[in-house]
């Protein structure tokens, strides 16, 4: 693992990494929170990872987020099957809060969007370069120092940290999807090649080493503005479950 991408396979190890999104706010508790966001807090229920996603699975007309204190000012919320909370930052943030949001899925990679006390503050690709919104577009210029916000950037070719076997995997997917071929043991499909496995199944949830340096730029930029990134001791406790019905 190269260490410009190593929240991009933490997210991973954790079932997070093929479509994620995440909120953090600052000074707000959690009934508040529940309260800006429609949610009833009165059915809030502590929940683990592995609870979560079991009970995340059969709730199909619902966001379901999952919040805790990440430090004595910021909230942590990962939301599930809808972005009730990402599309209510301005609410949010109101009365002298902010709030900021990450998040990816299968149309992409969504713009990281700052906004503070109910006003978009800036919003910017974190997959290419220049792309910016907001009333104060270089508002977390400086949290960003050193990070890499480019899916186009090649410098991962020679990064020495780079499995040595991924171009070769990239040149046989390559091969594979000019061909028109699948990957099973089917009459017309190709094996693959046991020296692939565990690239290939990185590649199925969204893996890309350009792509997992952007998401890891953009989340380590979150932490240095809340003083905490995501960490292992967050992701392995139990945290509040909240469902926040979808609107008609």
């Amino acid at each position: 693992m190269r260490r410009s991408e190593y929240l991009w396979h933490r997210l991973h190890s954790y079932a997070l990494a093929t479509e994620f999104s995440a909120i953090w706010v600052d000074r707000l508790e959690l009934d508040e929170l529940a309260q800006r966001v429609g949610a009833d807090f009165r059915q809030a229920r502590r929940r683990d990872r592995a609870e979560l996603a079991d009970e995340a699975f059969d709730i199909r007309d619902a966001t379901v987020i999952w919040a805790d204190r990440l430090t004595d000012d910021w909230l942590q919320i990962f939301e599930f099957r809808g972005y009730a909370c990402s599309g209510a930052l301005r609410e949010l943030s109101a009365h002298g809060g902010r709030a900021v949001n990450v998040g990816w899925g299968l149309n992409g990679v969504r713009d990281l969007t700052y906004v503070s006390d109910g006003y978009h503050t800036t919003g910017f690709s974190i997959t290419v370069p220049g792309e910016r919104s907001g009333n104060a577009p270089a508002a977390l210029d400086a949290l960003a120092e050193g990070l890499m916000f480019d899916m186009d950037d090649t410098s991962w070719m020679t990064d020495p940290e780079l499995p040595p076997e991924w171009p070769a995997f990239e040149e046989w997917s390559a091969w594979m999807e000019e061909n028109g071929y699948s990957v099973g043991d089917e009459d017309g499909e190709q094996p693959l090649p046991e020296a692939f496995g565990d690239f290939y199944g990185l590649s199925l949830n969204g893996y890309h080493p350009s792509l997992a340096t952007c998401v890891t730029s953009a989340l380590t930029l979150v932490g240095r503005l809340t003083g905490r990134e995501i960490d292992e001791a967050w992701l392995t406790e139990s945290h509040t479950r909240l469902t926040i019905p979808h609107r008609l």
